[in-house]
């Protein structure tokens, strides 16, 4: 393999983050304007927090610490709850979008097995490799929670 191909798993993990921030906009768009920022007993993390955390979380890692471009990331924002319009939230979905695909798009393959910048202490010591499989991991979970949050709350509001 050359220096400038892509590494099939890099497609890979590409294509999932993309089509899983994909679903994610659908889950938003999905979610009445009036409870996107509600939860409900025993689910604090509404479906905008869990957006705009995935969103932070993506262009952090992937964007500031694999790509260099210079994301300032403010994790506590995320968790404020602090309701935003749901076009603004979509938008910060697709520049999420925009930030991975360029960054894996342009991201040598040999770079896969440098260790991660800058990673959370539980992580320290694993490679890019890994953690793109876990950063894929975490934004497929926590869609899965927005899709179950969105459906709970638009039952209780037919009640």
């Amino acid at each position: 393999m050359s220096p400038t191909s892509k590494a099939p798993e890099l497609s890979d993990i590409q294509h999932i983050i993309l089509r899983d921030l994909q679903a994610l906009a659908r889950e938003v768009e999905l979610t009445p304007d009036d409870l996107l920022w509600k939860g409900t007993e025993g689910i604090h993390n509404a479906v905008g927090t869990i957006a705009v955390h995935l969103c932070g979380n993506l262009q952090h890692f992937i964007g500031h610490e694999i790509g260099g471009n210079g994301y300032i990331r403010d994790r506590n924002a995320e968790f404020s709850g602090m309701p935003r319009p749901k076009a603004r939230v979509l938008d910060e979905i697709n520049l999420t979008m925009e930030v991975v695909d360029g960054v894996l798009s342009n991201l040598a393959p040999t770079r896969l097995d440098d260790p991660m910048p800058n990673p959370p202490p539980h992580h320290v010591g694993r490679n890019i490799r890994f953690f793109l499989f876990q950063l894929s991991c975490h934004l497929s979970r926590h869609t899965g929670q927005a899709n179950y949050l969105r459906r709970i709350l638009d039952c209780a509001e037919r009640r």
